[in-house]
């Protein structure tokens, strides 16, 4: 059960607070750093941890100036939407964290654990009592507005499609599985989601708040909506049980996610209606989008990518995005990328040193009308592309392919620099580019007729503790020493690189054992 900072309210009177803070900017002295705890006030200044705020709807109404910086207090959770105020080339607008403890929480969800909660329909069918709310929250001391728009969480034109995209049952024991129609609900942990009238209707043998010791229903949002923003970075921050994008938006630049861990996000339906199409992935870039980097994040259960540049719209450029020293697992695709149509530019493509584990293992393949599994989703993408680079990873295990593009052009793959990789999968077709099929027996004849990746290889990575989660290399891993440098100078721990002849493959540099002290 997770008991986090959470109210309703719209918008009042001006604050005093607002104005003090456009003040002091105007004097200019220097650039602020603000506070944000859950047992704070809207009406403090934020300007150090004994007067923090409390909301992030604060942070968002804030005159944040370049060269700022928010911290949230570790331990700490909200159930809000973080929308990002840009920066400059002047300096970066930080979002990050004070104090000791776990990293800050950014909630998608709303919990329903209370009896009050749900009420029975019958036939083992339990509706929630009211409308889910995420709760966009504004500072205390404003004045509530009773108007329905007022308490509908997504954006206006868009009342009758916010979604519930996933359950996440019992601290993650279980997820729900949604189903289409009300008359499909037979089985406990299935749900529907009632556009109409804003309500979750879940099959459970008695009610969901005595059957289940914690229900979180993760509502198709954005957690972080960075759509416009630039010169932005996150760093040390958890976003979890969003039914949207873990970090999302369109037309993005000079945006850096470092250090932060995105889990169970997705499943929302993206468009409502009759068009039941699930979404949502853990950072993505959309539509124009440059000079944008995510480093030493851990993503894992994400219904669609962990990482992701896409966009379908004409004469967009995406560029200089890079991926490295991410951990990935249980996600249905570590790595996502498309552009199109044709009039459309990506390149200088990064994904590096990142360890990806077990593709098509989380928590919504089952539940995809698609399933899929493929650690490198490479799909139909006719924009120009050159210096796509693909190197020093780990693609551990994929449920259907650890490489897929089946209708790239050949002057796409021409330009894909990919090498100095680790493959392993057991089973199936490993690699698929365009018309051919590999299984891992077969990755030198890959290597031969693709012209690709000739210091690559297919060997298990040999992982220090891969059933507990510890992707560290062990004694004796081939990944040890098979990378090339790509100006990487620490890992995700923040070893120095390398430590031995040459970098490591993976996200991780193993450091050798040293030798006791010598006794004099």
């Amino acid at each position: 059960m997770i008991r986090c900072f959470g109210y309703r309210v719209a918008i009042g009177a001006g604050w005093l607070v607002l104005a003090a803070a456009i003040l002091w900017h105007a004097a200019g002295a220097c650039a602020a750093t603000y506070y944000v705890s859950s047992e704070g006030s809207d009406q403090h200044d934020g300007l150090s941890p004994e007067t923090p705020w409390r909301t992030i709807a604060r942070v968002n109404t804030a005159p944040l100036m370049p060269g700022d910086t928010v911290l949230l207090r570790r331990g700490d959770c909200w159930r809000e939407q973080l929308l990002p105020t840009s920066g400059s080339e002047k300096g970066v607008v930080t979002y990050g964290a004070y104090g000791s403890g776990d990293k800050p929480l950014l909630l998608g969800s709303v919990e329903k654990n209370d009896p009050g909660d749900w009420e029975s329909d019958g036939r083992n069918i339990w509706s929630t009592t009211g409308p889910l709310f995420l709760g966009g929250y504004l500072p205390e001391g404003a004045t509530f507005y009773l108007d329905s728009l007022s308490f509908v969480e997504c954006d206006p034109g868009e009342a009758l499609t916010c979604d519930v995209g996933n359950i996440i049952f019992d601290g993650e024991a279980s997820c729900g599985v949604k189903v289409w129609n009300e008359s499909d609900l037979t089985a406990q942990g299935e749900y529907w989601y009632d556009e109409e009238k804003h309500l979750l209707k879940l099959y459970s043998s008695r009610s969901p708040a005595s059957y289940y010791s914690d229900v979180e229903c993760a509502l198709r949002r954005h957690i972080i909506d960075q759509s416009g923003t630039g010169y932005v970075v996150y760093e040390n921050l958890a976003l979890k049980y969003g039914a949207a994008h873990g970090i999302g938006g369109g037309n993005t630049h000079h945006v850096t996610v470092r250090d932060c861990d995105l889990s169970y996000i997705g499943g929302g339906d993206q468009r409502g209606g009759s068009h039941t199409v699930r979404y949502g992935n853990g950072v993505e870039f959309w539509g124009n989008a440059h000079d944008n980097l995510v480093e030493r994040c851990r993503l894992w259960e994400i219904y669609d990518a962990a990482l992701t540049n896409q966009n379908s719209a004409p004469n967009v450029k995406q560029y200089n995005i890079t991926y490295r020293n991410n951990l990935i697992w249980n996600c249905e695709y570590s790595f996502e990328y498309w552009n199109r149509p044709a009039n459309s530019l990506t390149h200088h493509i990064r994904f590096e040193n990142n360890t990806c584990i077990a593709a098509g293992h989380g928590w919504g393949h089952t539940q995809r009308p698609d399933p899929s599994g493929r650690h490198l989703c490479f799909y139909t993408s006719p924009a120009q592309a050159h210096d796509v680079s693909i190197r020093n990873n780990i693609f551990f295990e994929a449920k259907r392919n650890a490489f897929y593009a089946p209708t790239w052009p050949e002057a796409a793959v021409a330009a894909l620099d990919i090498d100095h990789n680790c493959w392993f999968q057991s089973e199936g077709d490993m690699i698929r580019l365009n018309t051919a099929s590999y299984t891992m027996a077969r990755f030198a004849a890959y290597q031969a007729e693709s012209g690709k990746e000739p210091n690559s290889f297919a060997a298990k990575p040999l992982l220090l503790d891969l059933p507990n989660g510890d992707f560290h290399l062990g004694q004796g891993s081939p990944c040890i020493d098979a990378g090339t440098g790509v100006g990487l100078t620490r890992d995700f721990d923040g070893t120095p690189v390398p430590q031995g002849a040459a970098p490591d493959v993976g996200a991780y540099e193993f450091q050798r054992p040293q030798p006791p002290p010598r006794v004099r």
